[in-house]
């Protein structure tokens, strides 16, 4: 099985759990978006998106609103509202390479990137914090990480080495009741 067809298979788990254990709370996702709405999204973007992230979004077109967020408190984003989040992320943090101070933790400043146009924030939550995908980083071996912006932190840590693993946590997790729909959170956790 390639890794594209992994990601839809591990998000149907997912929602085959949700479906069994909380039917009301569906739709968990969306219907696959059309190829003209991928099209569109990358010639904003300036960039192809990652055949695997491209054949999951072909499958479900994120979350609909209402649906429990699939990862803590963060819904899967559907590609326009991705490009909105990019677009708004871009405006407001900066250019390209742009440099800002963040705290050590063991003291002392340190030059860390606040914002890359290469992060896409495929995850959102409504105080807008945001699960980006790495599509573009330097060096190139962290391709595809999964990092955590919160909007308040200059930090961005990297939360899965990609998409895949972040998805398989999750399925794995409800299957073996280690996570379940959290209220507190409106959303998958553990």
């Amino acid at each position: 099985m390639s890794a594209a067809v992994d990601l839809v298979w591990l998000l149907r788990r997912i929602e085959a759990w949700v479906a069994r254990n909380h039917p009301d709370r569906l739709p968990f996702v969306r219907p696959g978006a059309e190829a003209s709405t991928l099209q569109r999204i990358e010639t904003k973007l300036g960039n192809a998106l990652p055949s695997d992230i491209r054949l999951l979004y072909a499958a479900h077109d994120g979350q609909p609103e209402g649906a429990p967020a699939l990862y803590l408190n963060q819904r899967w984003l559907p590609l326009d509202l991705v490009a909105v989040a990019w677009e708004d992320l871009c405006l407001r943090y900066g250019a390209p390479g742009e440099l800002h101070l963040a705290a050590r933790a063991k003291g002392g400043p340190r030059r860390q990137a606040a914002w890359s146009p290469s992060w896409l924030p495929l995850f959102g939550s409504p105080r807008g914090d945001h699960y980006c995908i790495d599509i573009s980083p330097e060096p190139s071996e962290r391709f595809g990480q999964v990092l955590w912006f919160l909007y308040d932190w200059p930090g961005r840590t990297a939360i899965a080495p990609n998409i895949g693993e972040l998805l398989q946590r999750v399925a794995d997790g409800i299957e073996a009741g280690r996570w379940r729909i959290d209220d507190g959170y409106d959303g998958l956790s553990d």
